[in-house]
């Protein structure tokens, strides 16, 4: 059974940032319990989060299964219409719920 912190992330969800930096993320991510599915905006080429698995360690931390099948851990700030997320080479993204 999904924990309470994991069903925060089902649905689908928006990208806001537009720095060059989040281009490789998803225009629109939508999260089932424990898969996600990312779709490109127009436009965009390959994304690093295309679909796969994801879990939350806890309420600031997210695995998930990127492009190349690698499970890559984020710090995330989520809430409940918001999550935002910093990758390793410090990209801050922002995504809304759609």
């Amino acid at each position: 059974m999904a924990d309470k912190h994991e069903q925060s992330m089902v649905g689908t969800w928006t990208k806001t940032t537009a720095a060059a930096c989040a281009d490789k993320y998803p225009a629109t991510i939508t999260f089932s319990t424990g898969t996600y599915r990312g779709m490109r905006g127009e436009g965009q080429g390959m994304v690093w989060w295309d679909a796969g698995i994801y879990r939350l360690e806890d309420s600031n931390t997210l695995v998930v299964g990127t492009a190349s099948d690698e499970l890559v851990t984020y710090r995330i700030s989520l809430e409940a219409d918001r999550f935002e997320f910093t990758d390793s080479e410090g990209c801050v993204v922002t995504y809304r719920r759609a």
